[in-house]
């Protein structure tokens, strides 16, 4: 994903163009260094679109010097909105939202002497150093392809665009779908394992994933110690009866999306694919 996406882009323009002047807003540009990124000046949304996505195609090229000039005017606009608007806070619920989508979160920080104090905030990332999900969801995706693991690889991609696209609830249940299908694959393909069948319809029957993984476990093809552990809680961790039931939100998501990404590329190195 890219440093912004563009959901979070479309938010910042229409609350910055609605809550602020053209004047205003080239001046916090200026100080925040980002105004050199664009020239279109032919209305407030021209003025912070061309800005705001001239900068991010910098970052992408690898300016760093971009990076600290858009992070620095998201935190600088976010201040300016809030002292000029203190009481109406439903813009920021949902920047923080699509922000959190994007890896980011926004610091809040309460500074000065009782009784004149001032509120701070920051961006900071989500996760403790930089973790290139787009290069490993290439992989990832590649490897599912080249074994033919074609319901898992679905599963995934509908996961990734369920949280681009902010479909929280549907990510979760999709990367859960990816899981559950890539363990009993590879249990079948490695193991000899059989999915048990529908006594009425002789078909494989539903919802095995949890069968498959403790497959893998008891039968000492995944040793515990040597990631078994990891699979059955992050399996637990999935399903829907699981950890925060009914509940999906951006940061939750994209919680789950890296550690199944991590786990279901680990998976595939220890039962590497057959000649």
């Amino acid at each position: 994903m890219a440093i912004l996406s563009d959901p979070t882009l479309g938010l910042l323009i229409e609350t910055g163009s609605k809550k602020m002047s053209a004047s205003h807003i080239k001046t916090l540009m200026m100080k925040t260094g980002i105004f050199r990124y664009g020239s279109r000046d032919d209305n407030k949304d021209e003025l912070l679109r061309s800005r705001l996505v001239g900068a991010r195609a910098a970052v992408d090229d690898g300016d760093d010097e971009a990076r600290r000039a858009l992070l620095s005017f998201v935190e600088q606009l976010v201040q300016q909105m809030v002292n000029t608007n203190p009481f109406s806070s439903d813009w920021l619920d949902d920047l923080q939202e699509s922000l959190r989508a994007d890896g980011l979160d926004i610091e809040v920080t309460v500074e000065g002497k009782p009784g004149r104090t001032q509120r701070r905030y920051r961006l900071l990332p989500t996760e403790p150093a930089p973790v290139a999900l787009p290069q490993e969801i290439t992989a990832l995706e590649g490897e599912l392809a080249a074994r033919g693991y074609t319901i898992a690889l679905n599963h995934y991609q509908h996961a990734v665009d369920g949280l681009v696209n902010k479909k929280y609830e549907s990510a979760n249940g999709d990367l859960r779908a990816a899981l559950e299908d890539l363990a009993t694959r590879l249990a079948e393909d490695h193991t000899g394992y059989q999915r048990a069948l529908d006594s009425k319809t002789g078909q494989p029957s539903a919802n095995q994933g949890g069968r498959a993984v403790r497959h893998l476990i008891d039968g000492g093809y995944l040793p515990e110690k040597e990631g078994g552990r990891l699979l059955d809680g992050l399996w637990s961790m999935t399903h829907t009866n699981g950890s925060h039931p009914g509940q999906s939100d951006a940061e939750e998501t994209r919680f789950r999306m890296q550690l199944v990404t991590a786990v279901a590329r680990f998976l595939l190195k220890h039962f590497p694919s057959t000649p």
